[in-house]
Formats: C-alpha cells, sequence, structure tokens
C-alpha cells in the first residue's frame, strides 16, 4: 500500500474496469449517438469545450471526430466559448460538446448557458455526472468513474475512450469499436508496465527537473494532459507540445535534466526518430511510447515502450496517457508530496 497519493493511485489503476463499463454500455452510448447524427440533423461545426484536464480532452476529441468525419471540429476552452461565442457558433448549425467530470463546474454551465441563447445550437455532453443532462440536449455518460481523488485520471481517460468510440461511431468505423471490446485487459497489462517504467525513469534519473511531453494529432491533447498530470502531483516544471513544434524555440531549454516523453503517432515516425537524435545529442533523457514501434528508436531512446496490439493511434489514445499519470506520482513520491492533497487545487471550479 502506498505511503502517500494512496487514493489517487487506487484510482489510477481503477481505469480498466471505466474502460469495462463504457464497454457494457455502448447498446446505451450507440442510441443516444444516432439521435445526435443519424436523425437528420446535420452540422457545420462541432465545437469540443472544457477546462483544465477537461480541454485536453476537447483537444485529443477534436482530433479524433475531425479524423472519421467530414465535419470540422475544434477543440476550446469553455472561457472563450463563453466570452467570444460568435467566433465559434454565430450563423452556423453547431454542435457544442462539454466534457466534464462534474457537472456543477462554473465556467462550462456559463459556456453551455451562452451558446443555448444561440438558435441552431445542440448541445451534447461528454461526461461522468448523469447530471449533465439537466442543462445539455443529450448526453453520453462513463458510468463507473466516481473519483474521489481531486486528480482527474480515470475520469479522464474513459472520456477519451468515449469520445473516440463517438468519433468511430459517426464515422462509419463500428468494425475498430469491436477490435476494442478486450480493452480493459489490454489496457491492464499497458498500466502496470507504465508503472514500471515511470519508476524505472525517476529511479535511474533523480536529477530531472524540466519534464516535456510532445504529441501529435490525437495525442496532442494526451500529451498535454500528462504535462498536466506531472505538473499538479508533482509541482514540477513541465510543458507540451507539437512534436516538431519543440524545435521552434523550447528546445533552448534542454539539458540533462530534462526528460522528453514523445508520444509517437504512427504518422510520425521519421519525424520523432530525428527529433529524438537531436534531443539526445543535447543531453536530454529520451522517452519514446506507441503503437507498433518496432526498433525505429532503440538506437535513439532511452527507454521505449511499444504498444504491440495491432491497433491504431485512436485506439489506443485512452491508454497512452498513463505514463503521464505514472510519472507524476513518482515525481510527488520523489519529493515525499501527497498527491490525494494537490497545492490549491479542488474537484471542480465553482465560482461565487
Amino acid at each position: 500500500m502506498k505511503k502517500n497519493s494512496e487514493l489517487t493511485y487506487k484510482e489510477i489503476y481503477q481505469q480498466p474496469a471505466s474502460f469495462q463499463a463504457v464497454n457494457d454500455s455502448l447498446q446505451d452510448i450507440f442510441k443516444t449517438l444516432d439521435q445526435v447524427f443519424f436523425s437528420g440533423k446535420t452540422y457545420d461545426q462541432l465545437i469540443f469545450t472544457g477546462c483544465g484536464t477537461s480541454l485536453y480532452l476537447a483537444q485529443a476529441s477534436a482530433a479524433a471526430f475531425s479524423a472519421y468525419t467530414d465535419i470540422p471540429s475544434k477543440g476550446v476552452p469553455c472561457s472563450e466559448l463563453y466570452y467570444f461565442p460568435e467566433t465559434y457558433i454565430k450563423g452556423k448549425n453547431v454542435l457544442v460538446l462539454p466534457i466534464t467530470r462534474k457537472s456543477y463546474t462554473t465556467e462550462v454551465r456559463m459556456a453551455i448557458d451562452k451558446v443555448h441563447t444561440f438558435p441552431q445550437v445542440t448541445t451534447l455532453a461528454i461526461t461522468c455526472d448523469k447530471d449533465s443532462e439537466k442543462y445539455n440536449d443529450y448526453y453520453i455518460l462513463s458510468p463507473d468513474t466516481a473519483e474521489d481523488s481531486v486528480i482527474m485520471t480515470r475520469s479522464f481517460t474513459s472520456m477519451v475512450y468515449l469520445a473516440v468510440i463517438m468519433a468511430m461511431y459517426a464515422g462509419g468505423k463500428k468494425e475498430e469499436i469491436s477490435q476494442m471490446d478486450n480493452y480493459a485487459q489490454v489496457s491492464e497489462k499497458v498500466l502496470r508496465d507504465m508503472d514500471d517504467l515511470a519508476r524505472k525513469i525517476l529511479t535511474e534519473h533523480s536529477n530531472l527537473n524540466l519534464f516535456i511531453t510532445l504529441g501529435q494529432g490525437v495525442y496532442y491533447g494526451v500529451a498535454n494532459e500528462c504535462m498536466n498530470k506531472m505538473k499538479e502531483m508533482g509541482i514540477s516544471n513541465s510543458e507540451g507540445y507539437y512534436d516538431l513544434e519543440y524545435r521552434h524555440g523550447p528546445m533552448s531549454l534542454v539539458d540533462e535534466n530534462t526528460l522528453i516523453l514523445c508520444l509517437s503517432n504512427q504518422s510520425c515516425r521519421d519525424g520523432d526518430k530525428a527529433l529524438m537524435e537531436q534531443m539526445k545529442s543535447y543531453g536530454a533523457v529520451v522517452t519514446v511510447i506507441g503503437g507498433q514501434l518496432g526498433s525505429t528508436f532503440d538506437q535513439t531512446a532511452d527507454y521505449v515502450y511499444s504498444m504491440d496490439e495491432g491497433w491504431n493511434d485512436m485506439q489506443y489514445a485512452a491508454m497512452i496517457g498513463f505514463i503521464g499519470q505514472m510519472l507524476g506520482y513518482y515525481i510527488a513520491e520523489s519529493k515525499e508530496l501527497d498527491a490525494d492533497s494537490p497545492r490549491h487545487l479542488t474537484q471542480a471550479i465553482v465560482l461565487k
């Protein structure tokens, strides 16, 4: 049993159960998606929106939906949608998708109340809280994600899973959903492996004080969430970027105290390999995680973890971010911090 951060660590290991609960409720999810996407309604644009971790989830969700359909999609903060709704929805048929662990987060409610003042706006919540139905036209639910910890872990990954399933369903790729019927079992192994990997990295490199996470496509939002977990739990300097954007200024900080964590999309292997070789030459500790990595990074990275189920990047998206949670946990442990009580944070931001 963990001394500190016991609750957070326990909930990290409940993520496979959350995936299974989503799989067990697919027929209900599909019924809602049929109403939203296949009942004669058309949309000029989808706007995924959230706050904090849910914003990063919105970024990943928009990338997934854009990849599977021909409907333009964006991920924006709730505050942006609240203050500048015309920029995103004026004169358009828009589906707005708030993503939230708790239905009562003030900025989410503000944004949805604001967009509902515009005609031709429909809302579909991606949520862990059934009460979201009270202020949205539709919702799809992750039914087994109750978290007592302040830190979002299983709520984040289960909603990534929901969003990817939604994108596949709307894009007519039901066979890809069926391929994930053993998602809980696969994720259990990946979770244990990433636990071991994160502990190994931080044990062997206790000097690390800057943590960089890189990702493209659906992995960009996940990379940002990895960054966020190391910041929230470990109170550490962490940053998230698109892979190749890191060359354009930020890499000036890289030295032997830097961890570069690349979530490598299968479309980006050549670029990622060259970038990791460059970061390694500057002294960084380099870790690469992705699907079907083969031997691409064997001579380039200090640590490599390949997920070899034969899936695509969308199918791996919900579990590839386990590494950020585990690194955040072990950074906190190394500093004798309690991730169950993160500094300045609460489960939901409620403004008065």
